[in-house]
């Protein structure tokens, strides 16, 4: 079996042997150590694959230190992180790319990865089944027959409540954190996977016509955008310069002119009734 894993990053805090804390650093999450981990029980061929920046890349150089065969990053620029529906859609056209039998997504929760591995297959047209526990029929409970194209695995259902099944490959695997505990690779893994080279594809070759800011937000369009036409002072101004704009949507009228920001020299009650009668006159109340 051919398989494909996620190599997505997560902030990690180090601490010292005395107790003291450094700040954050991004690397390999734990969620997609584990689904490692279940990749390499099952395939005979694992390949960990990064999307984005020089942060999916030393994510990927985990990955093959941890055991990965091969590493694939999909490399563009990003704005912030990859959206979960983006990040599915590369996956899955990578997947379809390099011929794969399976995708591993690590899940920490019935939420987190799942989107991910929903999506995913749902883009290959391939089943999916989330939460798994466990692969194999000898790890199993129960008994299950499987056929040569199938796969017998546990999966969580609930607190105390697991189900095995028998799953059809190709697949995506949504994997759950509780799978195992991962361990520190052998030191000739480790050596192996610094040495080992990681194919670099643009974005563009995989996913044609993504970009770095559609990654980033996801189905969000220019033509989606519309204008807020109630900025707190009305409409928005569309005449004058670009300081006078400003200066009027901040309530002050223009340069020369009293506006919203102007002092009320008055008794309290009469205040109040002279800014009701300003918000009324303007719409905003």
């Amino acid at each position: 079996m051919k398989a494909l894993v996620t190599a997505r990053p997560e902030a990690h805090r180090i601490v010292d042997d005395d107790g003291s804390a450094k700040p954050y650093r991004q690397g390999l999450s734990i969620d997609d150590r584990v689904a490692l981990e279940a990749a390499l029980d099952v395939a005979s061929e694992v390949t960990a694959v990064g999307i984005g920046g020089e942060t999916a890349q030393s994510c990927v150089r985990s990955a093959l230190e941890r055991g990965a065969d091969r590493g694939v990053r999909v490399a563009f620029d990003p704005i912030e992180d990859v959206v979960g529906e983006k990040y599915a859609t590369v996956l899955a056209r990578l997947a379809a790319r390099e011929g794969a039998d399976a995708v591993f997504v690590g899940e920490a929760s019935s939420l987190s990865g799942s989107e991910v591995a929903g999506v995913a297959a749902a883009r290959l047209d391939w089943p999916s089944v989330t939460r798994v526990t466990e692969f194999g029929a000898e790890n199993l409970d129960v008994a299950v027959d499987v056929d040569d194209d199938e796969l017998a695995l546990q999966r969580k259902l609930a607190v105390g409540r697991q189900e095995a099944v028998a799953a059809r490959t190709p697949a995506v695997f949504g994997v759950d954190a509780g799978y195992t505990d991962p361990d520190r690779a052998p030191m000739d893994t480790v050596i192996a996977g610094r040495r080992a080279e990681i194919e670099t594809v643009d974005l563009e070759a995989v996913a044609p016509g993504e970009s770095r800011f559609s990654m980033s937000v996801g189905g969000a369009t220019v033509e989606t955008v519309t204008p807020n036409e109630r900025w707190g002072r009305g409409r928005p101004p569309r005449t004058g310069t670009v300081e006078e704009r400003i200066y009027r949507m901040l309530g002050r009228g223009s340069e020369g002119g009293g506006g919203a920001g102007e002092r009320i020299e008055a008794p309290p009650e009469e205040a109040a009734e002279r800014a009701v009668e300003y918000l009324k006159r303007r719409e905003l109340l």
